[in-house]
């Protein structure tokens, strides 16, 4: 059976947060750290992560998400940090401050729709950006040193007029992203 990877997404549209947020990426590989930074074109806040269903699944959940009705808002990207912390970090991320409400709405609202699909999350939902992966410990003082150097930086704000369907495909250079719908925000 043919399996699509999917999950439900705000992209990330504003090149001065993408600057913003590859200038740090460039700044941690300086200090010699073994992450795997997120492409700048794949930048998003995952509202709900589905996983490897069906392409009828797919279907279903595209017909449930097509219903999503919720007013545009703008976010803010603020400040660094990491999970599940600074001192041991295994994901790095950007805060969401403005929006930071709209976009907990939107994910109970996706998750009341499609929640039965896929993989079962479990863990309560904090809006953030994953700008970076740690593959390992090395010169772990560093990668601290700079989430704590940028943990109030102000990225820039964006307007939030749609969330996605995203399919992933995993390939070793990392995930190929594409869009399966797009439900535009009124």
């Amino acid at each position: 059976m043919n399996l699509l990877r999917v999950f439900v997404a705000v992209e990330i549209t504003d090149d001065k947060i993408k600057r913003t947020i590859e200038n740090i990426q460039k700044e941690l590989l300086r200090g010699g750290v073994d992450i795997k930074p997120v492409e700048i074109e794949n930048l998003h806040i995952t509202l709900r992560f589905i996983g490897e269903v069906p392409q009828a699944t797919v279907n279903e959940i595209m017909n449930k998400l097509r219903t999503v009705t919720f007013q545009k808002f703008r976010m803010r990207i603020k400040g660094l940090g990491a999970f599940p912390s600074p001192a041991n970090p295994r994901v790095i991320w950007a805060g969401v401050t403005e929006g930071s409400r709209e976009l907990s709405e939107l994910h109970e609202i996706v998750e009341r729709l499609v929640g039965k699909y896929g993989i079962k999350d479990n863990k309560e939902f904090t809006p953030h950006l994953t700008i970076a992966r740690v593959r390992s410990p090395r010169n772990r003082q560093y990668i601290t040193s700079i989430i704590e150097k940028y943990r109030d930086l102000d990225f820039g704000d964006q307007e939030v007029s749609c969330i996605k369907l995203k399919r992933s495909v995993l390939t070793p250079r990392g995930p190929i992203y594409s869009d399966l719908l797009q439900v535009d925000l009124s």
